[in-house]
């Protein structure tokens, strides 16, 4: 998400578009959770925010009905080394679109929770109205009494389209999601923090949805699994014959996971050099492409380190 807007010394909670409504809260790591908003975001709530400081309010209108919860960050649960409280809320959305939830996005942050910016002008239209009557329309419209206090916080991932896998998920996280990136985003923190190349893989895994077309989303993956192996010569028969040592186990599934690595390399070859494809076939190999960046970060992230030679000499040997 990049670097904190300035004066940030509070929690950051982010907003989050791409789920179904639900109702239930979730844990999802210490100092971060998931909760629904309460009520729906209207545009009339955004202006609100836009009244008290949020510039880019109106940019968020096409995006309101989708944006259906937010993400907490608590300050005090920073790590260090480790992501920030702005960039650890990101962390969680990645993880989230890792377990299959490839259609959100965190679209903006606000120092205080969004619930309080949901529903903000139905809730006070009452008051509105009673102020409007004894003090005029213009006093209630350009001081009102019940504004919300002043915002701070900006857009983030803004993006007019993007591209989701086949097997994206369409309902709402549930508690054995929660519970998976409870266990498993400290060591996804410290990899990134401390590996370049396990940062840009995992990178590469949450931003190829935002890419300008299906080639470069496909490109921008091999990108991230060839980060993971560190290699640069031989590679499709590096890469399958990795995969398949890391993936699975000895006998012919194995040797069908290596032909299939083999073949979605071809694919890549053919998709990112611009041979001509049916736009299906490429959209094939970009929900092939996912799946296997997001099965070798896991295998990674297993492991507790980044893939290294050990652990590859170990999987085709022992």
């Amino acid at each position: 998400m990049g670097d904190e807007p300035t004066n940030a010394d509070g929690n950051w909670y982010v907003l989050v578009a791409g789920f179904p409504r639900f109702e239930t809260s979730a844990a999802l790591a210490p100092g971060l959770g998931l909760r629904p908003l309460e009520s729906p975001l209207s545009i009339f709530d955004l202006a609100a925010a836009g009244a008290v400081g949020f510039t880019g309010w109106a940019a968020l209108e096409q995006f309101a009905p989708a944006c259906t919860a937010e993400i907490e960050s608590a300050k005090d649960a920073n790590i260090t080394p480790g992501y920030d409280t702005l960039n650890r809320a990101w962390l969680a959305t990645g993880l989230l679109v890792l377990r299959g939830f490839t259609k959100l996005w965190g679209v903006a942050c606000s120092g205080y929770s969004w619930n309080l910016i949901a529903g903000h002008q139905p809730r006070h239209s009452e008051r509105f109205k009673k102020q409007a009557r004894e003090e005029g329309l213009d006093r209630a419209l350009f001081q009102p009494k019940h504004s919300l206090t002043p915002f701070r916080g900006n857009l983030l991932d803004y993006h007019l389209t993007y591209f989701i896998d086949a097997d994206c998920r369409n309902d709402a996280p549930n508690q054995p999601d929660a519970e998976w990136i409870g266990t498993h985003f400290e060591t996804f923190n410290r990899l990134a923090t401390d590996n370049e190349a396990f940062r840009f893989a995992l990178e590469a895994a949450i931003d190829w949805r935002f890419a300008k077309d299906s080639r470069s989303a496909v490109a921008r993956l091999w990108g991230g699994i060839e980060a993971l192996f560190g290699i640069n010569s031989e590679l499709v028969y590096r890469i399958a014959l990795y995969s398949a040592a890391l993936l699975v186990q000895r006998g012919e599934a194995r040797k069908r996971k290596f032909d299939k690595v083999k073949q979605l390399y071809g694919l890549r070859s053919k998709v990112v050099h611009g041979e001509k494809l049916a736009e299906e076939k490429i959209i094939e190999a970009m929900s092939d492409s996912f799946r296997l960046l997001r099965d070798l970060l896991l295998v990674a992230v297993e492991n507790g380190q980044p893939i290294s030679v050990g652990d590859i000499e170990n999987a085709i040997f022992s």
